[in-house]
């Protein structure tokens, strides 16, 4: 017998988990059941049946979506309200009506209800859309996050100061040089542009946050111009682990006594908290030094340290290298000079950095193998150089009493070659650098340089006359040029003028033709001691002395200056020793050493 077995499915919805029950019926008419559980979602999504105000779908994880509209409106044809939802122009539900008397019953119970939601703190306000309460709808986020950040969130800014601006009249200059392109030779130039700004800004955002900024074009010191931004929650919240935060110009102030904090720092400083431990970071830049001064006696006792390397740069130079072979066998027998060399007429002239000096100018070219006696020391591009070769025979009267070849003009065939008659053209300012390089084979900036030179008054620099060095009241900039030309005599041949380069009033060469028209400018060859890119392999790098020390000071007179070496015997005591220990010369002072012990009171 074929016996049809018949399933039926019963499903229950039990606490968030469907059971199905599944009944078999056997051969022998006996009642077998299985239960199959299978897992859904806790709070099942159910759609209600009756209006949203007698029966309202309390699921919080229901969302209604945005264009649902809820209405109640009252039809007066009928005394009746109608209640209905809408999404768009179709009706979601069939609309329900209530009698006057069964809205005023459910507005009384909704009012009571409201009234008692109120009294427990509880409003409106802080339900969703479908009457549930949403805790996060009561905290204003953006405010309080503004409120904690900042203390406030006021704005404030509170700018003063003033802004002058000083303008002279314009000058009109045209130069008619047919060499100079037609756009060039109408110039136009602002005799002075001088602004003055002084400005102060104070600002902040809420109680937390300051900012403050000064700037002033007339201030002394680059640190009189302050900018800082400082935020600060310590008085606020003394459970913050973010105490101050400061950027711009801060300062670290310590407790201690023996060690002081730096001041005028310009950076980004921290203070945190974590429990009693309190940490301050900061990462800046230090604009300023602390010194202590010590008054003895009435004067004032100063320590400084000088390193090697720190000796009074570009500033100090020798006008050969033949005074600088011979600069210490000059001063073997202080307080007289071992030479016969005396300078007579010197001229200095630096690259014009100066405006106001562009009209009472000169063009300038200066070369580093000019008037050089010593071919050793020629530029590595100009060793076998024919234009520059030493004069062949060499004449005995550019020799001095120890053999040595002396500085002058005839020393090599550079200048014979350019001389003052003999090469017009390369003279010419728009030709010297094409010329130089084509025809005589010389390197810009390596073995000459051309720019508009201002001529130093006596008042600008001192100079040695039998010693040959010259020093600049002013250091000069690493990209400037500096050249020199001077006369001489050697004791020797009192009757010989040594020249190299030349002076100004001596070049004949005249800007006026013959019809009384200017020509080009031309330019003055003079000894180059400084060219525009400084390297240590070049030639002129030895012409820079480098035994001068500034001793930043200016209060110093030879009656009151006491100077002494000593030397530090780590290895025994660590005392001060004014001579070497445990070597033969022990017995000779370290200044006595270093010859500077030569001369007393009387020279």
């Amino acid at each position: 017998m074929n016996l049809t077995k018949k399933l039926l499915i019963i499903s229950f919805l039990i606490v968030g988990t469907s059971k199905i029950f599944a009944f078999t019926k056997g051969p022998q008419e006996t009642l077998n059941f299985e239960i199959i559980s299978i897992q859904t979602d806790t709070i099942p999504i159910e759609d209600t049946y009756g209006d949203f105000l007698t029966d309202p779908n309390n699921n919080p994880f229901d969302i209604q979506p945005s264009n649902l509209e809820q209405k109640v409106e009252y039809d007066p044809a009928t005394n009746t309200y109608v209640v209905f939802e809408k999404i768009g122009e179709e009706y979601y539900k069939t609309p329900v009506t209530m009698t006057f008397k069964e809205y005023l019953e459910w507005r009384s119970k909704y009012e009571e209800q409201r009234y008692f939601n109120k009294l427990a703190g509880i409003g409106d306000e802080y339900r969703s859309k479908n009457g549930i309460i949403d805790p996060i709808s009561r905290v204003d986020i953006k405010d309080d996050i503004v409120d904690r950040l900042f203390g406030g969130s006021g704005v404030t800014i509170k700018p003063q100061g003033n802004i002058d601006l000083t303008i002279l009249p314009i000058q009109y200059q045209f130069n008619a040089n047919p060499n100079i392109p037609t756009d060039l030779q109408r110039q136009f130039i602002f005799l002075d542009f001088d602004p003055v700004i002084q400005m102060n800004v104070d600002g902040g955002i809420g109680d937390k946050m300051d900012l403050n900024f000064n700037y002033n074009t007339q201030s002394t010191f680059d640190f009189d111009q302050k900018i800082k931004l400082a935020y600060d929650s310590e008085e606020f919240n003394e459970d913050d682990i973010i105490k101050k935060i400061e950027a711009g110009n801060v300062s670290l102030p310590l407790r201690s006594s023996l060690i002081q904090g730096a001041q005028q720092l310009f950076g980004l400083k921290t203070e945190l908290q974590f429990g009693h431990l309190r940490l301050t970071a900061i990462a800046s830049q230090q604009k300023s030094e602390q010194e202590n001064l010590q008054i003895q006696n009435g004067a004032q006792v100063q320590q400084f340290e000088i390193r090697p390397d720190e000796y009074d740069e570009n500033r100090h130079f020798f006008i050969s290298h033949y005074h600088r072979n011979n600069y210490e066998r000059t001063l073997e027998n202080l307080p007289y000079l071992n030479t016969a060399f005396r300078v007579n007429r010197i001229q200095v002239w630096v690259s014009n950095d100066r405006p106001e000096f562009q009209q009472n100018s000169t063009m300038i070219a200066a070369i580093s193998d000019l008037g050089q006696g010593v071919d050793s020391l020629f530029t590595d591009n100009n060793q076998n150089n024919p234009m520059i070769a030493p004069a062949s025979p060499y004449p005995q009267v550019l020799v001095d009493r120890f053999g040595e070849r002396l500085p002058d003009n005839r020393s090599n065939t550079l200048y014979e070659e350019l001389g003052l008659e003999t090469d017009e053209a390369t003279r010419r300012i728009e030709n010297t650098s094409t010329l130089l390089a084509g025809r005589y084979g010389l390197e810009q900036t390596e073995d000459f340089e051309t720019f508009r030179g201002r001529l130093l008054s006596p008042s600008e620099y001192t100079f040695n006359p039998e010693l040959g060095f010259i020093s600049l009241n002013i250091r000069l900039k690493a990209n400037q040029v500096l050249g020199v030309a001077y006369d001489y005599y050697y004791t020797f041949n009192c009757d010989t003028l040594y020249t190299v380069g030349e002076l100004s009033e001596e070049n004949t060469i005249s800007d006026v033709s013959e019809d009384g028209e200017v020509e080009s400018a031309s330019v003055l060859y003079v000894k180059m001691l400084k060219n525009s890119t400084q390297k240590v392999s070049h030639p002129t790098w030895d012409l820079m002395m480098k035994n001068v020390y500034a001793l930043r000071t200016n209060q110093l007179n030879p009656d009151d200056f006491t100077f002494d070496i000593f030397f530090e015997d780590d290895q025994f005591d660590g005392s001060l020793k004014k001579f070497l220990p445990f070597t033969q010369v022990n017995d000779l002072p370290l200044l006595n050493m270093f010859n500077l012990d030569r001369l007393n009171t009387q020279n």
